[in-house]
């Protein structure tokens, strides 16, 4: 493939897809602005997208979210697009495919007016992401894109960290730390696991539940942290709390209870347990390097672009390992 390409990773973070897409960072004189999922290193730059885009395009889910985050998108400028649903923008045609990722989250394919087919992955981890296949550039995810940033026991882990808690709440309150977007998943996975206890959750955390419920996934027994409610629900010591990830440095010796930290980065083994009451979950919404490679094996584009802005040097040696051994062309960007 010669070198204009049709798709770059832009040194603010946004995916340019032909000439008029930029998804999941601000571009200037781009007429549209995908938001693949509520992310934050996702939603960069939102409000000046909003004030210079004709339209910010998402899954009506993410939409959703997003306004209940307090990124609100004028009506006048939301363009909803439910998977599967093609839609032409000048002269290009696009479509948002399901990532296993959090609720809403969204691939991005572009058919551009000239035939050639370009996409976007965002985060995703396998199974349950629809594989983008044959296009002629592909950018790609690379958060875990180093050789040794490996979970085999991943397809695992929801098992796993469900008998923790259910294991923990014999005992009394579990508290469980995770970065947003991550804990909402959580509270599905374990409803899903039978889990009863009440959960208890910061008021953010409580409106993105209202909004993933209108659209299906109804989670019951939520309460607001130090309201009336979560004070009842949380008197006879049976509940699970979640917390902000920032904050198992400086609050969890504030409570009592089992303490459960949940990090992609812990590459070691599936748990361990660091005191009697505390303990560190690998549990991650990205692809390791395993699934990385099986996607793209699969997918087979011509050129593959590695995404740097949110992968770091992981993008760089990913997009030389793509090369070497599956005999693709790739880059890393910016």
């Amino acid at each position: 493939m010669g070198y204009d390409i049709p798709a770059i990773v832009a040194e603010t973070g946004a995916i340019l897809l032909g000439s008029y897409i930029a998804v999941d960072g601000y571009y200037p004189r781009r007429r549209i602005r995908i938001v693949t999922h509520i992310h934050e290193d996702h939603t960069r730059g939102l409000a000046q997208s909003i004030r210079e885009s004709d339209f910010i395009a998402a899954t009506p889910l993410t939409l959703d979210l997003l306004e209940a985050l307090g990124k609100r998108v004028p009506p006048a400028k939301k363009l909803e697009m439910p998977y599967g649903v093609r839609v032409r923008i000048e002269d290009d045609i696009v479509e948002l495919r399901k990532a296993n990722h959090i609720p809403g989250a969204a691939e991005v394919i572009v058919e551009l007016r000239n035939g050639l087919q370009v996409g976007y992955t965002g985060d995703f981890k396998l199974p349950g992401t629809e594989i983008l296949k044959g296009l002629d550039v592909l950018v790609i995810d690379a958060t875990y894109g180093l050789e040794e940033h490996i979970r085999p026991w991943q397809d695992e882990m929801e098992y796993i960290l469900s008998d923790i808690v259910r294991e923990g709440l014999i005992h009394g309150p579990v508290h469980l730390y995770a970065y947003n977007g991550k804990v909402e998943e959580v509270m599905l996975i374990l409803r899903r696991f039978d889990i009863d206890a009440p959960f208890i959750v910061s008021r953010r955390v409580y409106n993105t539940t209202k909004v993933l419920c209108k659209h299906g996934y109804c989670i019951n027994d939520v309460y607001i942290a130090r309201s009336k409610a979560a004070e009842e629900a949380q008197q006879y010591g049976y509940y699970v709390q979640f917390h902000h990830y920032s904050s198992w440095w400086s609050r969890r010796r504030q409570y009592r209870g089992t303490h459960i930290l949940l990090t992609g980065w812990e590459l070691r083994e599936p748990y361990r347990q660091i005191s009697p009451n505390e303990w560190i979950v690998s549990f991650s919404d990205h692809a390791d390097f395993r699934q990385l490679v099986n996607y793209v094996e699969e997918a087979k584009p011509r050129l593959l672009i590695v995404d740097a802005y949110r992968g770091g040097r992981s993008a760089y040696y990913f997009a030389s390992y793509v090369s070497k051994r599956l005999g693709i062309e790739a880059l890393a960007m910016p």
